[in-house]
């Protein structure tokens, strides 16, 4: 499989996430850091590598309860070039592999496999989204129609939305970072460089399925945990984020983020 992603690909992620971090729709920003090229996010260029293992794992699909969907981000993914997507299966997993077409360079690597359950942590707020705006969000759900269908990954794309939008993470950053004037998250990226290393995602097997997301019969709560922070402005952080939701039936999803910085007192 072949993918070129673009600027739009990049429009459409962030009017859905709230992701407008500027290296990807400032070229100066993303020549300031290093690159020069726009780069997609690596969370829209990651639907394209759910679909496809999802697709290679489901006709061997073991009778596992609950999947493991695993990323490492190396490199960015830049627009207006040339990738391809390698998926390889073995008994119960499948593994994938986006490539630079220019260097065989991997930009990041992803495996799904079957799991044991997870339980839900205790956490200090609880918030919920009813049914109604769930199924608004996934009419708005970026990539193709196929995408929108897959219910664990659009589940993930939600909640990574919550993450973005989180009051209680931009102040946790910003108690290692006590000089930044930020009003939100991405007031963040806009100061400093922000990138995404790993994402781990565990879910129920009812979302494995492609359809419409009929586990939520009324409301999902979700919870974002406190988050674990290393490092400070001298040496960057690396912060980690996890997410979980669940209805009154029992755990449906749970997400894990690691992001890194750079340098704040050095940028």
């Amino acid at each position: 499989m072949r993918f070129n992603y673009t600027r739009s690909d990049a429009e459409q992620w962030a009017a859905f996430s709230g992701d407008y971090n500027p290296i990807h729709f400032d070229l100066q920003w993303a020549r300031k850091i290093g690159s020069e090229r726009l780069t997609v996010h690596g969370m829209r260029a990651m639907l394209d590598m759910k679909q496809a293992l999802s697709e290679a794992l489901r006709p061997a699909s073991p009778d596992a309860h609950f999947f493991r969907f695993s990323a490492r981000l190396r490199q960015p993914v830049r627009c207006e070039l040339d990738y391809r997507l390698d998926v390889a299966t073995t008994e119960h997993q499948a593994s994938g592999r986006l490539l630079d077409e220019c260097n065989d360079e991997c930009c990041f690597s992803a495996k799904l496999i079957p799991s044991a359950a997870f339980d839900i942590t205790d956490a200090p707020l609880v918030q919920r989204l009813e049914r109604q705006e769930v199924e608004m969000l996934r009419r708005r759900f970026p990539g193709t129609p196929e995408a929108a269908l897959l219910q664990w990954s659009f589940l993930d794309a939600l909640l990574f939305q919550r993450i973005v939008s989180s009051t209680e993470i931009l102040s946790a950053i910003k108690e290692r970072l006590p000089t930044m004037q930020a009003q939100t998250l991405i007031d963040v990226f806009a100061q400093l460089s922000v990138v995404q290393t790993h994402h781990d995602v565990h879910f129920h097997a009812s979302l494995f399925m492609p359809g419409a997301l009929g586990c939520v019969e009324s409301v999902l709560h979700y919870a974002i945990l406190p988050p674990l922070i290393v490092g400070d402005g001298d040496s960057g952080l690396v912060v980690q984020i996890e997410v979980q939701c669940w209805t009154p039936q029992g755990p449906l999803l749970a997400t894990a983020v690691t992001l890194k910085t750079a340098s704040y007192t050095q940028r």
